[in-house]
């Protein structure tokens, strides 16, 4: 871990060679690697892996030793996010009644395949977004007015950008997708950072996290659903996808006031500054 103030800068080049490193392995990957659940978790396994020794990099064995500090705390505080991810899955039980699809072959490792894979996912963008952030930044941010604040604006505005697939800027609709798209993310993000500022803790950050993308599409896991060729599309151009986003814009913003209320007025940020 780096101790000299002006060599920490380069912390920030490697949270963000961290950053561009999973970029190009989900590319690499994804040609490499065929698009079946075992191909995807093995692609998972090993951004997970290279995340995780970027975070070494960064912030040494402190990190590690706080891996799974209050974790069922974290996971409590978070709960609330996990609701809009709750009315997805309730909506793809509903489109379950309405299509009636055919049950998959060998769903159940299927169901666990993808719950593991989702986890790493958050194993890792919680690694990078959260931690190697957090952990790159602060230190450098430190003798600036409202380094936490700069702290969770950069990372957030990070997180958001790279989970925007394609946009096309001569169409408003998409547009506005694309604000509200990285606004929301920024929102969410914000409310994990709150979290890893209170306990360091990237296991908890994970689990949740892992659940919100694992919730709104389990079902797929089991049942062969039509039309599911979009579903990883985040700007499509149609207002209902607007209409989603404006609604995940408003829970968003209720479960990051309710980890500020409970979690952020209780932290000494000029101790934790101090003994980050």
């Amino acid at each position: 871990m780096i101790k000299n103030e002006k060599l920490k800068w380069l912390n920030v080049f490697l949270w963000l060679a961290s950053v561009v490193s999973m970029i190009g392995l989900i590319i690499g990957c994804g040609r490499y690697l065929d698009e079946s659940d075992i191909g995807l978790f093995i692609e998972f396994v090993i951004i997970t892996v290279v995340t995780l020794g970027f975070l070494y990099l960064i912030s040494g064995k402190k990190t590690f030793c706080c891996l799974n500090n209050k974790t069922g705390y974290t996971v409590k505080m978070l709960l609330p996010t996990l609701i809009f991810s709750a009315v997805f899955a309730l909506f793809g039980v509903m489109s379950l009644f309405a299509e009636k699809p055919p049950q998959k072959e060998n769903w159940v490792l299927s169901l666990i395949i993808s719950a593991a894979s989702m986890f790493l996912v958050g194993v890792y963008e919680e690694g990078c977004f959260r931690a190697c952030a957090c952990d790159a930044l602060l230190p450098v941010l430190k003798k600036r007015k409202h380094p936490f604040l700069w702290t969770a604006l950069i990372s957030g505005l990070v997180f958001g950008y790279v989970h925007v697939v394609i946009v096309d800027f001569t169409d408003p609709q998409m547009i506005l997708q694309f604000i509200l798209k990285i606004v929301n993310l920024l929102v969410s993000g914000a409310a994990f950072m709150i979290l890893y500022w209170k306990t360091r803790n990237l296991l908890g950050l994970a689990i949740v996290h892992g659940l919100n993308d694992f919730l709104p599409e389990f079902l797929t896991q089991i049942f062969q659903f039509k039309d599911m060729d979009n579903a990883g599309t985040y700007t499509t151009g149609e207002i209902s996808t607007t209409v989603i986003y404006g609604i995940q814009f408003i829970v968003e913003v209720l479960c990051f006031a309710y980890v500020y209320k409970k979690v952020a007025r209780t932290i000494d940020y000029e101790k934790t500054l101090e003994e980050w």
